[in-house]
């Protein structure tokens, strides 16, 4: 005989039992390379970047010129934070500097695990470009004024890729 139990709703069960939505952030850094990377070198990072990512629930887009790393990521605000944290203590750059980190309601990057391109090759005549990663970034450098730029830069880096 099949034996039925009360279904349960009272307001501290239900909590308990469901798991809460986690906030989407969206966070922006940028870092310095320590040596120039090869295409082949990018390539093997981008790899790797984008299956952990996948992994992770994360998206977003990674810009490089001449040493110079622009990354975007979003999804759920542990995932970034650690996957931040972990970029910090990536030996293969230094310089980490968190430009912006802030709750979104969309992912702007949403069909991208990690949209690349390499800045290095000349592309100085086309639409949208920004001389924004052409010098070193230094970590004393004022990024207030910078981190509008770089959401600008971001929305034409997206709309140039579709």
């Amino acid at each position: 005989m099949l034996q039925r139990f009360p279904l349960r709703t009272d307001i501290k069960y239900m909590s308990s039992v469901i798991a809460p939505v986690e906030q989407l952030v969206c966070a922006v850094y940028v870092s310095s390379a320590h040596k120039l990377m090869g295409d082949e070198e990018l390539l093997d990072l981008l790899r790797g970047a984008r299956q952990r990512n996948e992994a992770r629930d994360i998206t977003g887009m990674l810009l490089y010129r001449d040493g110079n790393f622009l990354q975007v990521l979003e999804g759920p605000a542990s995932a970034v934070d650690e996957l931040i944290a972990k970029i910090k203590r990536d030996t293969r750059h230094h310089g980490v500097i968190l430009m912006s980190r802030r709750g979104i309601d969309e992912r702007q990057f949403s069909e991208w695990r990690m949209a690349f391109r390499n800045m290095s090759k000349s592309h100085a005549d086309e639409a949208g470009y920004s001389p924004f990663l052409e010098p070193s970034i230094d970590e004393d450098d004022e990024v207030g004024e910078s981190s509008q730029l770089v959401f600008r830069l971001l929305r034409r880096f997206k709309d140039v890729v579709r």
